[in-house]
């Protein structure tokens, strides 16, 4: 019997190569990533992997843009959830560090930010992800006050600006201190949620 090698798509390598860039920011930090450590870490050869990612700033975006990727991919999987609040705390909790997939997607999300002044590329993807974020949370009021559980005095872009704050402390909160915890967030977010009605 011939076994034959199981062949690994482009795009299955590159995702592969930036999870061992997230294994090394959560270790070390951005200023360890380099092609030499990543591709030691993604058990590569630095050769192999210039061949994917021709440098660290490629490497950094794509990493970057790939936390984004699978939030959105999840979220995306929620929009289908008939009732609205239900629906709305899935959609929104996928951006909160509430298990250990998007506490590291969070940390490494944080820490490409901070290096965003000085990577153009990564300060753009920041900064289309803020956007994003914020045109989530009006679309989720929308939806909310179509069902009536968002009062019509309420400014839905004001509301949307106060619960994208909301977001971005929480998150904050929970990946910074251990006095909060997922339940607490999950909780005041829904609190937050029932007293926009």
């Amino acid at each position: 019997m011939t076994l034959v090698p199981r062949l690994i798509d482009h795009d299955e390598r590159q995702q592969e190569i930036a999870e061992a860039v997230w294994r090394v920011i959560r270790r070390e930090g951005v200023s360890a990533v380099s092609v030499r450590e990543v591709a030691a870490e993604a058990g590569l050869s630095s050769g192999s992997l210039r061949h994917i990612f021709a440098s660290k700033a490629e490497l950094l975006a794509y990493s970057m843009q790939l936390v984004h990727v699978r939030a959105r991919d999840r979220i995306v999987a929620h929009l289908s959830i008939p009732d609205a609040r239900e629906r709305a705390l899935a959609v929104l909790g996928e951006v909160l560090p509430l298990d250990e997939t998007r506490r590291c997607e969070m940390e490494v999300n944080l820490a490409l930010v901070s290096e965003s002044p000085a990577h153009p590329s990564l300060r753009k993807i920041a900064l289309d992800a803020h956007d994003a974020l914020r045109q989530g949370c009006i679309a989720v009021l929308t939806a909310l006050a179509k069902e009536g559980l968002v009062s019509n005095d309420r400014d839905i872009e004001a509301e949307a600006i106060r619960l994208h704050a909301l977001l971005d402390g929480l998150a904050m909160h929970l990946v910074l201190g251990d006095n909060d915890s997922p339940d607490t967030a999950e909780a005041a977010l829904a609190a937050h949620l029932d007293g926009l009605a």
